[in-house]
């Protein structure tokens, strides 16, 4: 977990549940969302010690994408930069209304703002990117129509 309701996942996956004192400043960080963390706690085996996985001591993603749900079905969003509480209220717009057109890179680069509470989406998404290197997520598809994820990594 890292601030106001936001939980980082890292490039690292372990069948035996034996992390080997692992330092996440070392991996690769998949994503941060913001999720209701009493709705995904089964997912969960165990709360790690710092002497079994170093936390990760980077600064916590701001850039996020901003859903806009216009009228007649016609949706999109923007990118913003957290407020220093890490939350939407206080943020600012850094790109207004991105377009598949001409924001592809930063739609796929960047996570939505909305809590996620649904631990068979988040768990769906994990297994997809370990099993095929695809990091999506499949909300983005009813916000910008036609969106296809990105390649593999």
């Amino acid at each position: 977990m890292r601030e106001n309701h936001l939980i980082e996942f890292f490039d690292i996956k372990s069948t035996s549940n034996n992390w080997n004192a692992v330092d996440l400043n070392l991996l690769d960080s998949l994503f941060c969302i913001f999720v209701a963390e009493t709705k995904i706690k089964n997912l969960f085996v165990e709360n790690l010690s710092s002497l079994q996985a170093v936390p990760s001591r980077k600064k916590t993603p701001i850039l996020m994408l901003n859903a806009v749900f216009g009228n007649d079905g016609v949706h999109g969003a923007d990118l913003i930069e957290l407020s220093s509480n890490y939350s939407i209220l206080g943020g600012h717009i850094v790109k207004k209304n991105l377009t598949l057109q001409n924001d592809i890179e930063l739609i796929h680069k960047y996570e939505l703002t909305g809590m996620l509470g649904d631990s068979e989406k988040l768990k769906k998404r994990l297994i997809r990117y370990f099993d095929t290197g695809v990091n999506w997520d499949d909300s983005k598809k009813y916000i910008f129509n036609g969106i296809e994820p990105p390649s593999p990594i």
